[in-house]
């Protein structure tokens, strides 16, 4: 079974439930960012149920998620419909040729990147490359990788990457914190900025 199918398979079976990342409730650093930017255009990827675009409405971006699992855009599209507010939710794999109309000023990542093969991390910068606008910021969270032998996290060479056509404006390291308030995996924040 290809790493693609494998991390479909997983995802949707997680979203048969109630996975613990969706916690229904936006982080600070993603808060602090739309109240201190202008509006403008969206793009979260790995959107999960909409949380976070439903957030990003409330401070007046035009949105858009992208999803792998079918079940997470159908929930999202069902809260978007609720709240009667608009926004493009699709179905889609990040890490594939996926075309996006139009480009963002602003692309989100929580959680998803870290989860993608080394050859998805690839064609996930050629896509951001194309999704991002000049002048653009990209915000992303992820896992911070904790062994050599692992593939699951961010590593030093992967923000290098990045930095190849970003520029790295902060960085928050931390844990991730459980349901019961105690420290998880080492994870970080970072904000690059697209600056030409």
């Amino acid at each position: 079974m290809s790493h693609q199918l494998k991390r479909r398979l997983q995802f949707s079976l997680r979203y048969l439930g109630n996975p613990p990342w969706e916690t229904g409730a936006s982080p600070p650093e993603l808060i602090y960012f739309l109240e201190h930017s202008e509006p403008g255009r969206a793009l979260d990827v790995g959107c999960g149920t909409g949380t976070n675009l439903l957030t990003m409405t409330e401070f007046g971006w035009r949105v858009v998620g992208v999803d792998i699992v079918w079940l997470s855009v159908c929930r999202a599209r069902k809260k978007f419909r609720h709240a009667d507010v608009e926004g493009d939710i699709l179905q889609g794999d990040v890490a594939s040729d996926l075309e996006l109309e139009g480009a963002f000023d602003l692309v989100l990542d929580m959680g998803c990147f870290h989860s993608l093969s080394s050859r998805g991390r690839g064609n996930y910068r050629e896509n951001l490359k194309r999704w991002l606008k000049v002048g653009g910021t990209y915000l992303l969270y992820a896992h911070r990788r904790t062994s050599s032998g692992s593939s699951h996290g961010i590593s030093e060479e992967d923000l290098a990457a990045f930095s190849q056509f970003l520029t790295l404006i902060w960085r928050k390291d931390d844990a991730e914190k459980r349901p019961d308030g105690s420290g998880g995996r080492p994870s970080s924040w970072l904000r690059f900025d697209r600056l030409a």
